[in-house]
């Protein structure tokens, strides 16, 4: 669906933005959904403009890492739990035998793979490395 090879995209010598540029190339559909289900209209919005600013930056910059944790957090369900929040609400309303859900459960192990491959190619990243030792933690 996303096609990160146009012309229009810049050239990257950084080995995380092509990384994360292949991933949503493969899985952007699946985690846009799955952020709607999960988040509603505003975390699909939000997982738009990361698709976007992924296909116009040169370098995975700290925002971009930031913003893939979030969307980590958000597909694994860390954001559901306060009875207050959307995400809360929305989960409750899913059927756990709607096929959608095995969908989010392997996005979201692939998400965790390239948090894992972005880690490995830099190993300073606390961004990354922060939700990676909470996740094992767990």
């Amino acid at each position: 669906m996303f096609n990160f090879s146009s012309n229009s995209v810049p050239a990257s010598r950084d080995p995380a933005i092509v990384a994360t540029r292949i991933f949503f190339q493969e899985h952007g559909s699946a985690l846009l959904n799955a952020a709607a289900l999960l988040g509603g209209p505003s975390a699909h919005r939000r997982c738009l403009r990361l698709l976007s600013e992924i296909s116009e930056s040169s370098s995975l910059t700290r925002a971009l890492r930031q913003e893939l944790v979030w969307l980590h957090r958000l597909v694994c369900l860390d954001l559901v739990g306060d009875p207050e929040t959307e995400e809360t609400a929305r989960f409750a309303m899913i059927d756990l035998l709607d096929p959608r859900v095995e969908e989010i459960c392997l996005v979201a192990d692939r998400l965790y793979d390239l948090l894992v491959v972005i880690s490995d190619l830099d190993p300073g990243c606390d961004v990354i490395l922060g939700e990676l030792f909470d996740l094992s933690a767990a």
